[in-house]
């Protein structure tokens, strides 16, 4: 997998993203703007991964012991990369269901920013893999779609893969990782290749 370093601008807060109705074509609710966007999701990701979305000194994988064996914990946060030179931001949900062996997961990111193309409308779905007894990485997840800008249509897939992890005094209260993919239009792809988190 090759890795790119990206430089993050961290904010003084995280903000915490509330499920957000999105139609695709029309104007995403919740963020208006790249700018708004950019600063909370690289707060937030910033208390996990470096820009390469490894984890930081002193961030662990949650143990087998620490994830539970049932029900099911979501997470709301923010899926950002590199495309051709600029970055792409939206918002990312992600829900896990645990399993003693082989849990499953459930995916989505909407309300997609660009810096320099503005607003992407659509919506990303996806659904995967967790592994609490994986060392790395323990959950999988692809996200695929359409995203549309200035009147194309991008055919976007994009793999997240990464782990469960504290947040604070919750053991399992965030998850981050890498995200890695594609948007594809007449022709043409550009890679995607970046990092996630989210929080419950």
């Amino acid at each position: 997998m090759k890795k790119y370093v990206m430089f993050f601008a961290v904010g003084t807060s995280v903000a915490l993203v509330a499920g957000c109705d999105s139609v695709d074509d029309e104007t995403p609710a919740g963020y208006t703007s790249f700018a708004d966007i950019e600063v909370d999701a690289d707060a937030m990701q910033a208390l996990y991964t470096d820009a390469n979305g490894n984890l930081i000194t002193g961030i662990t994988p949650a143990t087998a012991l620490e994830i539970p064996d049932t029900g099911n914990a979501t997470y709301n946060g923010f899926v950002a990369g590199e495309v051709a030179g600029s970055r792409l931001i939206g918002e990312l949900t992600v829900t896990t269901f645990f399993d003693p062996g082989l849990g499953s997961i459930t995916s989505s990111a909407t309300n997609f920013y660009h810096e320099n193309d503005g607003a992407y409308t659509g919506t990303l779905n996806g659904t995967g893999v967790l592994d609490q007894t994986a060392t790395v990485p323990q959950i999988s997840t692809n996200l695929d779609g359409d995203l549309t800008n200035g009147g194309v249509v991008y055919d976007t897939s994009i793999a997240l893969e990464g782990d469960i992890i504290a947040n604070g005094s919750d053991p399992i209260g965030a998850v981050a990782g890498f995200a890695d993919g594609s948007l594809d239009s007449g022709g043409s792809s550009e890679t995607f290749t970046g990092v996630f988190a989210a929080e419950r």
